[in-house]
């Protein structure tokens, strides 16, 4: 269901960690803007064998929110006591069923149970520790084969020590065949699901994040334009996740962030956003339009 899975379906593509050249200069460059920086969307940071200098590099940054995204497989004890040395303030772990037999249809045959203990191994070793980061949260995307299964997703955060659960529909991208999959978080059946979720994490001291409202009162606006940007591993920089990345608005191996930022390409993107003119992905942006069922296309 990620937009990654493209790239692996593309015979051409070949994977390569980012280069450590390129992360020092948005290290310098980008971290001293930043009131939240995260490592990862999408990619999993814990198969590159550097991340734990990345990791360090914006600890010493100082930014304010430090957040990595993990499927929870590789937190190994070694991989956690990385972790610790230079602590994100958040750390997502996706989980995408409360059950082992629906994560792992969604995840490609992912064990929950192993992640379940690793994330219950990460939490224990911070609190003897006596550390306060990171602390461990769910994201979950919501979709027909698990929404009923929200409420005990929120149960198994709590069992855990997660101290959050987010939740966001499932984007269906082009070439993925996903249509199937997606769901209004307006309908009555996953809106009384997400209702419950709610009503259970008030209960167990959890904060619960429902999925974005849809677009109302014919009132359109982008919610990453002014403070977002994503940036891939070959410097090229997009403004938001639904981004078509065959079309970046600059690239750092050319080009420096203020350059991008405030140059033509950027520009023109805002003045069409503000005039109201969205054409592209921005048409069919299920955090404008409030559809979600329109393929995206993200090359």
């Amino acid at each position: 269901m990620c937009s990654m899975q493209l790239s692996d379906l593309d015979p051409n593509r070949e994977w390569h960690d980012i280069d450590p050249v390129l992360f020092n200069r948005i290290a310098e460059e980008v971290f001293p803007k930043a009131s939240v920086v995260g490592l990862s969307c999408g990619a999993e940071l814990l198969v590159n064998p550097d991340f734990g200098t990345y990791l360090e590099l914006l600890y010493r940054a100082d930014v304010p929110v430090r957040e990595v995204v993990t499927n929870g497989i590789l937190l190994s004890p070694e991989n956690i006591s990385i972790i610790l040395e230079s602590p994100p303030t958040s750390l997502f772990v996706s989980i995408d069923g409360a059950t082992p037999s629906t994560h792992a249809e969604i995840r490609g045959g992912a064990d929950l149970d192993l992640i379940t203990a690793n994330m219950k191994a990460l939490v224990f070793e911070r609190d003897r520790r006596g550390n306060k980061y990171p602390m461990l949260s769910f994201s979950v995307t919501l979709q027909k084969k698990n929404f009923m299964e929200l409420p005990d997703i929120v149960r198994l955060a709590r069992a855990v020590g997660a101290v959050s659960v987010g939740t966001v529909p499932l984007v269906p991208y082009e070439g993925l065949d996903l249509t199937g999959e997606t769901i209004d978080p307006a309908s009555p059946a996953v809106s009384e699901q997400i209702r419950l979720a709610s009503s259970i994490a008030a209960d167990l001291g959890l904060i619960f994040n429902p999925p974005y409202p849809p677009a109302s009162n014919g009132e359109v606006s982008c919610p990453y334009l002014k403070n977002w940007i994503y940036i891939d591993p070959d410097g090229r920089i997009n403004p938001c996740p639904y981004w078509d990345t065959a079309e970046p608005l600059g690239n750092l191996n050319s080009l420096s962030f203020n350059e991008i930022w405030e140059g033509p390409a950027y520009q023109d993107l805002r003045n069409r956003i503000w005039q109201g003119v969205f054409t592209g992905n921005c048409a069919v942006c299920p955090e404008i339009s409030g559809r979600f069922s329109n393929e995206i296309s993200k090359c």
